[in-house]
């Protein structure tokens, strides 16, 4: 089945634009596309980009029936759309849930190479970090019951900006209202929440995968107050230590709002190889 044809690639692709090899960006967990907005024109210098937003996303299709929001489905229902679009492999640039995607992705060999920023995944299954991302994301959705429609006043104000979001991006105070509202409403109107946060503890921890699978490098933000890098990267560090490492000064979770020339400069290096 050709893109053309495809409801189910049209349906998930946000943007696309540029010239060059193909480049997949996958936004984070109650995220969509529009997180990539900041990057993209410097990316598409370089590469033919698509940035998608996932299903139950604010903008996506509906969850599938019977999804069991587990990486391995998301992943299976990820490489039926490369299939789809007509693509073997491709460049793979994920933030958050997105980033351990994109991971998932090299493992079966669909990558060309992967840039994964503040990946999912680094906790032990029943650990302590584990309880606290969960933790914070149910906090999250609670807020966003009444925040969720306050959205379009709470990003007029810096003050606002900064209680709403200031967890996610290190500098709330540099969104514009339309940037802010974009990430509040984006979590308020993710219908996948609860499912994914259900899944987070039946999930598997990712194992190891070998360096010849494709060139990999994790880039975290050093504010970042989701996943600190302190305590959610070395799991990653065990499984891929073969993999390149980058810090991105002054960055929090969605470091695309806070240093958009550092992470798009940390993607394209790579992929230049």
């Amino acid at each position: 089945m050709s893109p053309q044809t495809s409801p189910l690639v049209r349906s998930s692709i946000r943007h696309r634009g540029g010239r060059g090899e193909p480049l997949l960006l996958l936004h984070g967990f109650s995220a969509c596309a529009e997180t990539w907005r900041p990057v993209i024109p410097a990316l598409e210098r370089n590469h033919d980009v698509f940035a998608v937003t996932f299903h139950g996303h604010m903008g996506g299709e509906p969850i599938p029936a019977g999804f069991d929001h587990s990486i391995r489905a998301s992943v299976d229902l990820a490489e039926a759309e490369l299939d789809a679009a007509g693509f073997d492999k491709v460049h793979i640039v994920g933030n958050s849930l997105g980033g351990w995607l994109a991971i998932e992705l090299a493992r079966r060999g669909r990558a060309r190479s992967v840039v994964a920023i503040s990946p999912g995944g680094g906790w032990e299954p029943g650990s302590r970090e584990q309880r606290r991302v969960k933790g914070f994301f149910k906090r999250v959705r609670a807020s966003l019951h009444v925040g969720g429609p306050l959205a379009p006043v709470l990003s007029c104000f810096a003050a606002s900006r900064r209680i709403a979001l200031g967890e996610i991006v290190a500098r709330p105070d540099r969104l514009t209202p339309a940037e802010a509202r974009m990430l509040i409403e984006a979590s308020w109107r993710c219908d996948a929440f609860e499912g994914v946060l259900e899944a987070v503890e039946r999930e598997p921890a990712p194992g190891p995968i070998e360096p010849s699978t494709c060139p990999i490098r994790l880039v975290w933000g050093s504010q970042d107050r989701v996943l600190p890098m302190g305590r959610y990267s070395d799991r990653w560090r065990r499984v891929l230590p073969w993999a390149e490492w980058v810090e991105i000064a002054g960055a929090g979770h969605v470091p695309m709002f806070d240093e958009p020339d550092a992470v798009a400069r940390a993607i394209l290096e790579l992929t230049a190889r």
